[in-house]
């Protein structure tokens, strides 16, 4: 049986976001991720900008403020915790590893903005996290970024090998996330599950499945907050399949789960 992988708790401070609005808000940041921390999770990564298909651009300005309101809190109450940011903007990558962010998530694969890369040339410590993805936000789900030729997953790993090149970083510096939920049809994100060990070829991986609505689509629930089964079988499918690190809303459940798998297969 694999390594338990890592688990990155997944900490909104939108405001508005997909699956927790009612408990988003960047004031309640710091003492949610002590919370996930505490109930089993690994790292907790803060999100400042929803980047849901569909979602509302927000100005950097505005990230930033979500950021560091939640971030700071965090830092008075964990001082030596590790976290990471999820974010495509240069300088909420800044403000996240000068105050000791250990990995930065940007879904444009450094498309957004051509800073990001060199943000990390000050930071040896941190880890950028390619996510793929085509498009923005606000158009991902058009049907002319859904054509990936006959393999997806060969497509997507060519177009990660291409972000990693531009980045300059060293290999060792870079995990890869294949990207469920950004720019790929239901389908393909089957196709992707079925073929997640193809992903370890570019290195370390990253994967993101909680509460994703090809779940909602199979189990027919369009309630985010109710696919925490869907969730969490896919999750500890991915465990079993060797994944290196696991984004998900519900670390207890996760870290529950996988020592029964434990100590079922001693």
């Amino acid at each position: 049986m694999p390594d338990s992988p890592k688990i990155v708790a997944i900490v909104n401070v939108t405001g508005d976001s997909f699956s927790d609005s009612g408990d988003s808000a960047p004031e309640t940041g710091g003492e949610r991720a002590k919370s996930l921390l505490e109930s089993g999770a690994d790292i907790v990564e803060f999100g400042a900008e929803s980047t849901r298909p569909g979602a509302e651009v927000v100005p950097v300005e505005v990230e930033l403020v979500r950021l560091q309101t939640a971030v700071k809190a965090f830092r008075a109450l964990c001082p030596d915790a590790p976290f990471a940011v999820d974010t495509r903007n240069h300088l909420a990558a800044r403000f996240a590893l000068e105050n000791g962010a250990r990995y930065i998530s940007d879904i444009s694969m450094l498309r957004h903005d051509p800073v990001m890369a060199g943000e990390f040339a000050r930071f040896p410590e941190a880890k950028l996290v390619l996510c793929h993805s085509r498009g923005t936000p606000q158009d991902m789900c058009g049907e002319k970024f859904l054509d990936y030729g006959s393999d997806v997953v060969d497509t997507i790993c060519r177009e990660l090998e291409m972000a990693a090149k531009k980045s300059e970083l060293p290999r060792e510096r870079i995990i890869f996330d294949p990207g469920f939920g950004f720019a790929k049809s239901i389908q393909q994100q089957w196709t992707m599950l079925r073929n997640i060990k193809r992903f370890s070829a570019l290195g370390e991986v990253f994967v993101g499945v909680s509460r994703k609505s090809f779940l909602g689509a199979l189990i027919g629930e369009n309630s985010p907050a109710c696919r925490g089964a869907a969730t969490l079988a896919t999750e500890l499918y991915l465990a079993r399949c060797g994944v290196g690190y696991l984004r998900t809303h519900d670390p207890k459940a996760f870290r529950d789960a996988w020592r029964v798998e434990e100590e079922l297969t001693k």
